[in-house]
């Protein structure tokens, strides 16, 4: 079967590239691993990403998620873009509530960060809610049905290969031709997207990483802070190594989550739309930028994320602050003894310092005495901490013109082309690419 356009991946930056190919005469594939928004049960693979599984944070601002200036893409453009994405995400149901608009309560917590040493990035943004975020997926994923976009799922994608009319794409289901190939594997494919390409001879440079935790405490801790912008980007540099640690994906009131994936398991949070946990969350990153010899990031991160499985015994590993501090492991009584509940049990209390690198667990402390400052408590010997939560923003492709890359036709779009990270920054690099694979067309 011969398509104008294949898309690899059903995440944000596939479905948003799909829609802005929707309405053309071009004859477009989305191949897809996963299930259906409904049917789905696994929180890397299926339709909509890892954002149908996510709280649905929208950041709606271009300071936040990725850089325009690497992906050709105007400020004014890239304003456009991102209003597009939020038009999209209203018509299909996400609703109407917006946070970090207030500027004279911005500044105010701005002021309050600078003086602890802190950068506080300020934004708009939307929250959807884990529950509401996979009915408005659902339905962008029947609206681009209803408009004839064809969906392959449960199809894994396997070889790309160049041929003289375009790709061959070897899946599990036959092989697939296609014109033009757009790659939006998310995250969870960066690291098969990264072989393939290499093959093709596109294969991307070596980016940086984020590896880190996710730190769970008491929610009226940051309760001021969420009333002025509800996931708050705070970014720190460390007195000892003068590396940046930074919040990511805070979720009031939400619940820790386990992220498996084949080799190891992973932590991440969500907040839903009417449970609520006592607790909030947010991952805490140390970014990661590896020099000769060792410059291969993927497979650093990969290392890091596999001993902590081994420790974890196949699970997350869960420590009280306190102990992490103090250089011993936690163990299930401590855990119990403590005011606040985990809202992640399938865990195994243990020692982070033992799976995480001595200058990724400094850079961590040194992070949270910092934040503090800002969110008073946070430092407190009860604050529970999982481990590891890692990024894998980590390979880069050298794109041109509407995410293509120097082999004609081949495209890389959403989080596993190193140039966004998130839901909206994602679709804005799956419109940019289909535009361009319609002008080329016109």
């Amino acid at each position: 079967m011969t398509y104008d356009v294949a898309i690899i991946g059903a995440g944000s930056a596939g479905m948003f590239a799909a829609l802005e190919l929707a309405d053309t005469d071009l004859r477009v594939v989305i191949l897809e691993s996963g299930l259906p928004p409904k049917e789905r049960t696994s929180i890397t693979s299926g339709v909509g990403g890892g954002g149908t599984f996510s709280d649905g944070k929208l950041n709606l601002s271009s300071k936040i998620g990725g850089n325009p200036q690497a992906i050709g893409c105007s400020s004014t453009e890239l304003d456009a873009l991102i209003e597009q994405v939020d038009a999209e995400f209203t018509r299909c149901g996400a609703p109407a509530q917006y946070s970090g608009e207030n500027a004279h309560d911005l500044a105010q917590l701005k002021q309050t960060a600078s003086q602890a040493g802190i950068e506080f990035i300020a934004g708009r943004q939307r929250h959807i809610g884990t529950v509401t975020i996979r009915g408005v997926i659902d339905n962008l994923y029947h609206d681009l049905l209803d408009r004839g976009i064809e969906f392959r799922l449960s199809t894994k994608v396997g070889a790309i290969a160049a041929e003289d009319s375009g790709f061959r794409l070897d899946t599990s289901g036959g092989s697939v031709h296609a014109r033009s190939v757009i790659a939006a594997p998310g995250r969870v494919g960066a690291y098969w997207l990264r072989e393939q390409t290499r093959k093709l001879g596109v294969g991307p440079a070596f980016g940086p990483l984020d590896i880190g935790v996710r730190v769970e405490f008491p929610a009226e801790l940051y309760e001021s802070i969420e009333r002025v912008m509800y996931d708050a980007k705070l970014r720190v540099l460390t007195s000892t190594y003068d590396d940046m640690v930074r919040t990511f994906c805070t979720n009031p009131r939400g619940f820790v989550v386990r992220e498996d994936h084949e080799d190891f398991v992973l932590v991440n949070g969500h907040a839903e739309n009417k449970r609520k946990s006592d607790n909030t969350n947010f991952a805490l990153l140390v970014h990661m930028e590896l020099t000769d010899p060792v410059e291969d990031t993927t497979q650093y991160g990969r290392a890091v994320a596999q001993l902590a499985s081994t420790i974890g015994g196949g699970h997350p590993i869960l420590q009280r602050l306190k102990d992490l501090q103090q250089g011993r492991r936690s163990t299930i009584d401590r855990i119990r003894r403590l005011p606040i509940h985990p809202t992640l049990e399938q865990v195994t209390p243990g020692d982070i310092s033992m799976a995480l690198p001595q200058r990724i667990v400094l850079n961590l402390l040194e992070a949270i005495e910092r934040l503090d400052r800002v969110i008073p408590g946070l430092a407190a010997d009860s604050t529970l901490i999982y481990a590891p939560e890692i990024k894998f923003y980590d390979t880069r492709y050298d794109v041109q013109a509407g995410m293509e890359t120097k082999l004609p036709g081949f495209y890389v779009a959403g989080d596993a082309s190193g140039h966004s990270r998130g839901i909206v920054f994602s679709a804005v690099t799956g419109i940019y690419a289909a535009r361009h694979i319609e002008a080329k067309a016109s």
